[in-house]
């Protein structure tokens, strides 16, 4: 995870894993492709290319679906 401008930023696995409770990578890039998530295609340290989420978006996309009452049943 990185921060910029108080906005903390993430791989989608990175994501998945501070979100938790049933969230995937996959699930995440889904709500980039559908919901509207923001991407940015950015490069690492090795010169490596990589997408990051912000993280508050992607919380506040996983709490909409989780309480949406269609598809799949999620932990809360």
């Amino acid at each position: 995870m990185i921060v910029v401008d108080g906005v903390r930023w993430g791989t989608a696995a990175e994501i998945a894993v501070q979100l938790g409770h049933g969230v995937t990578a996959a699930a995440v890039r889904s709500w980039a492709a559908r919901d509207g998530l923001l991407a940015v295609r950015t490069r690492d340290g090795a010169g490596r290319p990589q997408v990051r989420y912000p993280l508050p978006e992607a919380a506040r996309i996983d709490a909409a679906k989780r309480h949406a009452g269609r598809g799949r049943p999620r932990a809360a």
